[in-house]
């Protein structure tokens, strides 16, 4: 198959739809496939070769994201001479019209995931009343699902909430996959660390809800001296965030953006990963730390509970700082309870998440699709 991927979020610019493209792209072209990619330029960042195809961007209102010019006569000519047999938007606004408009000029089918519950993000909107914000982009996203042959989403919950909406076209829940390998699993034992780390990946933004980990710290540090809490990522707040952990403890620690592999790293030095985020439609970062083999202690939210299995594998808790806190020490003060756990965090991450039978799902889909 040849398959056209829309985004506004691609390379460099890192974020969880940036990972879940190019897992599934590398992926697809390991079952023999090709995918294209149509994303923004980036200034300072070369011009990428055939099959990526950058299209003017300008800076949006969050901070490190494009706005692209979504229409290229030059590019959109390109991709009917590949014979594009499917076009999969990752995107709704902009590029994701593109997308649809030009999937109908060539009659074939239109895919889209639903990565983002935009609904979360109006506070990132200026001039618009929040609640109007919210109606409008409710109202587009009902709109736009609608135009699709089918919308993926990661977590049945999702599903749910699009029905809800008003979504009439077909959802298929298809979950990002992640690098499932041997080298991935935390080793217990293996570190001589005398602290216990507990783990946050993932951007340093206001949807992340990252002062909720760092009072609920507080907490933790009281009864567990020996007690860092590690956050890797970059992003709007990462300022701001630095400087409130320094008033709280030595122990928090920020370390800034990495890439995959150095994340790699610190999954391995962790104990427990923590989250706080409420605006998840899958938390990749979660299904990472599982392929790992890190237990979770994350804020409850009705995504999540598709992928932590509650008491299995991590804990779900209500937003309460001392409850939070309270499963964390649980957790520490009982190795083979994390290990427990982890080892089943592990199981679960291989059977429901691993990249290439994701992958292999997406290929079935297409294919059902297109014949």
């Amino acid at each position: 198959m040849r398959i056209a991927f829309f985004s506004n979020s691609y390379l460099p610019y890192l974020s969880g739809v940036t990972v879940s493209i190019t897992t599934l792209k590398e992926d697809l072209e390991k079952l023999g496939h090709t995918v294209f990619i149509v994303c923004p330029k980036y200034p300072d960042h070369q011009i990428s070769r055939s099959p990526i195809f950058r299209l003017p961007s300008i800076p949006a209102p969050y901070p490190g994201y494009r706005l692209v010019w979504p229409y290229s006569y030059k590019i959109f000519k390109k991709l009917k001479e590949e014979k594009i047999d499917i076009i999969h938007s990752h995107q709704p606004f902009g590029i994701g019209l593109a997308a649809m408009f030009l999937a109908r000029k060539m009659k074939v089918p239109f895919v889209y995931s639903f990565h983002t519950l935009f609904s979360r993000y109006v506070h990132n909107i200026p001039l618009l009343p929040k609640r109007l914000s919210k109606f409008l982009i409710s109202t587009y996203l009902t709109w736009f699902c609608n135009q699709t042959d089918t919308v993926i989403v990661g977590t049945k919950m999702v599903r749910r909430y699009l029905k809800a909406c008003g979504v009439k076209t077909r959802i298929e829940v298809l979950p990002t996959g992640v690098k499932i390998s041997p080298s991935r699993l935390r080793h217990y034992g293996t570190t001589t660390l005398p602290q216990k780390n507990l783990l946050y990946t993932g951007r340093l933004s206001k949807e992340k809800n990252i002062p909720f980990l760092l009072e609920a710290f507080q907490l933790i540090e009281l009864q567990e001296p020996n007690i860092q809490l590690i956050l890797v990522g970059g992003g709007p707040l990462e300022k701001e965030i630095r400087e409130r952990a320094n008033k709280i403890s030595p122990k928090i620690i920020v370390i800034g953006q990495k890439s995959r592999d150095e994340v790699l790293e610190y999954y391995h030095k962790a104990e427990i990963f923590v989250y706080a985020s409420r605006t998840e439609t899958q938390g990749l970062v979660l299904t990472e730390a599982k392929a790992c083999g890190l237990p979770i202690v994350a804020v409850f939210s009705g995504a999540l509970a598709d992928v932590v299995q509650n008491g299995t594998d991590g804990y779900l808790v209500p937003p309460n700082h001392e409850k939070f806190a309270e499963q964390v020490i649980k957790l520490l003060k009982d190795s083979a309870l994390r290990k427990g756990l982890g080892g089943k965090a592990a199981q679960d991450a291989k059977a429901r998440f691993s990249a290439t039978s994701v992958a292999k799902n997406f290929e079935t889909l297409y294919n059902s699709l297109i014949t």
